[in-house]
């Protein structure tokens, strides 16, 4: 059979669920030559169903590179009516050209049901100022809240003046979702003027900066994050860590590498490699772990540590996280979704939440934002966690902290 009658089969199957039906297609375009890479262009480029295609693209979108093929494929799903709901997946991967003829599609019928309005979100999140000269003719909610991403001093402005005059905090925390040197300017002019001062301190990140020191809340650049073989990158997912790990207060289970950065492959200039942990147990004692890396081994803070344990439940085995640039360096303004966002390092954090910043124990300053890694589907099978896993690090201290949100 041709992978298409082989994916096909497969979403047709009644007795599957769709989770299984996920599974399957990815074991199968996994296992295929080049990572099944070919096998999912095919399948793009004859398949007459949404279902199809939509499962499909949510594998090509996990693989890095290949951007000759996506873009492709995101051309013949342009003009397939429904399927076209299917190239939001591809959109980092558009040249220019590409994504300004899928906003023209869509402003030629303007329609919040249309299959293009997939597209155009995902426009927002990875090129809002393509997406910005046309906000007045969208009217979806969450295509024009994407657009606050590096939006004009003016609109900066507009949404400081409405605070003042009926201090409402939702229109502070649009302010800060502005990313920009100037918004975050206008959120620190407001310290003294903010009812509750917890809400300065994670308004002021959001927009970029720490609310102690002043210094950038994120490391840039920002880049997307891929799961994939071990030794592709020489950036660590899984494995056994070399040393004592974080122990579970209650069961003792050791907590496991998710991941380690290599400072020499980033621009970021750290002074030594970052690595973050989760626990694989169920116990839920703990919503965050900090962790000093000290040059005779780790120091674990609050909670027990030893020797790490054999073996990945955390990552589906050893593997590592290649980087692809994100072609919003402002800072994506839409809250991220549990399972179905994107790895990230570098940039400022897309919680689905805001939270305030951890504080290093060492230094006492907030920790800048540098890793987060999501729960969604990999390649090599599911991610052994629910939510979404944020990384900080102190680099002056060598401490970093996890912290999981759901």
């Amino acid at each position: 059979m041709t992978p298409t009658e082989v994916i096909e089969r497969i979403v047709l199957d009644p007795d599957l669920s769709v989770p299984e039906k996920d599974e399957r297609i990815i074991a199968f375009l996994a296992q295929s030559v080049g990572k099944g890479v070919a096998a999912a262009v095919q399948c793009l480029s004859e398949t007459s169903d949404k279902r199809v295609s939509e499962f499909v693209a949510a594998y090509l979108e996990m693989i890095p590179g290949a951007r000759p093929e996506k873009k492709r494929v995101a051309e013949r799903l342009r003009g397939a009516g429904p399927l076209a709901q299917s190239a939001a997946r591809l959109v980092p991967w558009l040249p220019g050209s590409l994504v300004d003829a899928f906003i023209q599609d869509y402003l030629a019928a303007p329609d919040p049901d249309s299959p293009l309005g997939s597209v155009l979100l995902a426009i927002g999140i990875y090129y809002p100022e393509s997406l910005r000269p046309h906000a007045d003719r969208i009217d979806s909610p969450f295509i024009r809240r994407s657009l606050l991403s590096g939006a004009p001093d003016s609109l900066a402005d507009a949404l400081l003046g409405q605070w003042q005059q009926d201090r409402d905090i939702d229109e502070l925390h649009s302010l800060a979702l502005i990313r920009t040197r100037h918004a975050a300017d206008l959120i620190e002019s407001v310290r003294d003027d903010i009812d509750d001062p917890e809400d300065w301190e994670w308004l002021m990140p959001l927009a970029g900066r720490l609310p102690d020191s002043g210094e950038d809340s994120g490391f840039r650049p920002s880049f997307m994050g891929f799961v994939a073989d071990e030794g592709e990158s020489s950036h660590v997912m899984g494995g056994t860590y070399p040393g004592d790990v974080p122990l579970c207060a209650d069961c003792r289970a050791p907590a496991e590498r998710v991941l380690t950065l290599s400072a020499n492959a980033l621009p970021h200039n750290l002074s030594q490699d970052p690595t973050f942990f989760w626990f694989s147990c169920d116990c839920e004692e703990v919503d965050r772990i900090v962790v000093r890396f000290n040059p005779d081994g780790t120091k674990v803070y609050f909670g027990p540590q030893g020797p790490a344990g054999k073996g990945s439940r955390i990552i589906p085995g050893k593997r590592s996280m290649v980087l692809e640039t994100h072609p919003n360096q402002a800072g994506v303004s839409l809250m991220a979704i549990a399972g179905r966002s994107q790895h990230q390092v570098g940039g400022l954090p897309r919680w689905p939440s805001p939270e305030l910043h951890p504080i290093c124990p060492e230094c006492g300053n907030f920790m800048p934002f540098l890793a987060a890694i999501d729960s969604g589907p990999t390649p090599y099978g599911p991610m052994g966690f629910e939510g979404l896993l944020f990384g900080f690090w102190c680099d002056g201290c060598s401490v970093s902290t996890t912290q999981i949100q759901e």
